[in-house]
């Protein structure tokens, strides 16, 4: 996995425009990003940016429709923290089994061939994740993927906040919802 900024306009597009329109801009964009980017890893690269993306705006969502809107939930740091917290949880856990069962089967199929083939590289294969908590085999693979995909949500979900915040205090009604 590599950081990126892919998903930034996603989130983005949730805070001024709606659900609607970011899944449409993910929908627009995945190609995009499959075939185009530096490092595009192609459909199976696409696949897994917009399955661990998309809960970076679906969760957040379904937090806004309790509290009625959009701007409401972004104005609210304490409910706008509780939002991407449980968004993060989601990314990680689909991330883990995408990762476990797809991505990994595809990306290297000379590799792993099966669930332990993947068990066995982590046990083999340290990386400094794994390494600084002392995990090894599955453990390090969740620890792995978990922390990674944190990573990048965290950079989804507040470079998209401060954009956001920015464009909704210059064009306070610019934002849809």
């Amino acid at each position: 996995m590599r950081v990126d900024l892919v998903a930034v306009p996603w989130v983005l597009c949730w805070i001024l425009f709606g659900f609607d329109a970011a899944l449409l801009s993910l929908v627009i964009s995945v190609p995009l990003v499959g075939v185009l980017g530096p490092f595009a890893g192609g459909w199976v690269g696409a696949t897994m940016k917009s399955v661990a993306s998309i809960w970076m705006f679906a969760v957040p969502t379904l937090f806004a429709w309790k509290m009625g809107r959009t701007k409401p939930l972004v104005l609210n740091k304490r409910m706008y923290v509780v939002a991407s917290v449980a968004a993060l949880l989601v990314r990680a856990f689909v991330t883990i089994i995408f990762n476990f069962y797809f991505a990994l089967p595809f990306f290297f199929p000379a590799w792993f061939k099966t669930p332990e083939d993947i068990i066995r590289f982590y046990n083999l294969y340290q990386s400094f994740v794994g390494q600084s908590l002392g995990l090894a085999g599955l453990a390090a693979f969740i620890g792995e993927v978990a922390f990674w995909n944190t990573v990048q949500g965290v950079i989804d979900m507040y470079v998209a906040l401060l954009i956001g915040l920015v464009v909704l205090r210059r064009f306070p009604v610019a934002a849809k919802t």
